[in-house]
């Protein structure tokens, strides 16, 4: 019963989108254009390149590199392999969602498991510094922009260091060597990356959408429309913030908020890249909580 009085109200609100979105048509069609125009401008420009690099350092066998450096350092301080910094290093320069492309291609070549990669998800989640400098730097001043972003890294590194025990068995053998001819692995990588970055466009288009049906279809003062748009998109929450009249440290706290739980549109980007692996998604959304958490008190703090 529950069920049916759940998908009968799911297709109430889907009639009273379908009739907004008729009558508001235009207004429609400009948060879709808008919505590719940040995607070409902002997400492929940055992602498609990592990805097409992230796949053929992987070729060359790269991950095996920083096993081998980083292999005394991660395992005391973390409990986990010395490739975890590569995972790090790639996804900080990338921004997410790259840690589940990273991390599901090395699950694929069989360089970490499933349970390392899952661990792995709960301290992975950087956003492009590139994004954060350029979002941030309207908002604030040089130096609060800096705090932000570092908080934003460092606080994956307290979690990592926070859950090391829950850190599954650390596989001592090195990754094992890549030997397939480079121009395979860019054909295939182009493939993937082309196929990867449409669900990326999908999603970020729906959830902008989505925030502009309910923060119009609902009367809301613009403090709540800044919340609801930050929890379904970054863009658009940082992007409302901006016209925001309240109290400056309130306002670091709120884009901290936004930046470090990510939004939906993140968390389905990433889901929808495990989709299908055995990498089960659950410990991102724990993970981002956490780093929520932890990042209110260090800005309270700093």
């Amino acid at each position: 019963m529950k069920e049916k009085y759940f998908d009968f109200t799911f297709f109430l609100i889907c009639i009273i989108s379908i009739i907004f979105i008729f009558k508001n048509n235009t207004a429609i069609a400009s948060t879709i254009i808008n919505a590719s125009n940040l995607f070409l401008k902002k997400v492929f420009v940055s992602l498609f390149p990592m990805f097409i690099i992230n796949d053929i350092l992987i070729s060359i066998n790269i991950p095996y590199y920083f096993y081998i450096l980083f292999n005394k350092i991660f395992p005391k301080v973390f409990k986990t392999s010395g490739i975890t910094s590569y995972v790090l290093i790639m996804s900080i320069i990338s921004g997410t969602p790259s840690q589940g492309y990273i991390l599901k291609n090395l699950v694929n070549e069989h360089k970490i498991t499933v349970l390392e990669a899952e661990h792995m998800l709960y301290f992975t989640y950087f956003s492009n510094p590139l994004f954060l400098y350029s979002m941030l730097s309207s908002l604030f001043s040089l130096q609060t922009t800096f705090k932000i972003i570092f908080i934003h890294y460092f606080s994956n590194l307290i979690i990592a260091y926070i859950l090391r025990n829950k850190a599954p068995n650390i596989n001592n053998n090195a990754p094992t060597l890549n030997h397939e001819p480079l121009s395979n692995t860019l054909i295939k990588s182009i493939t993937r990356s082309i196929n990867t970055l449409l669900i990326v466009l999908g999603t970020i288009i729906f959830y902008m959408l989505i925030s502009y049906i309910i923060t119009n279809l609902i009367p809301l003062n613009y403090f709540f429309k800044t919340l609801i748009s930050g929890f379904l998109e970054i863009t658009n929450g940082l992007n409302h913030l901006k016209n925001l009249n309240i109290v400056f440290k309130l306002k670091e706290i709120i884009a901290l908020t936004i930046i470090s739980f990510g939004g939906l549109s993140i968390h389905t980007q990433v889901k929808a890249l495990l989709e299908d692996t055995n990498i089960h998604f659950n410990n991102f959304v724990k993970g981002r909580l956490m780093q929520t958490l932890i990042s209110i008190i260090l800005i309270i703090i700093f």
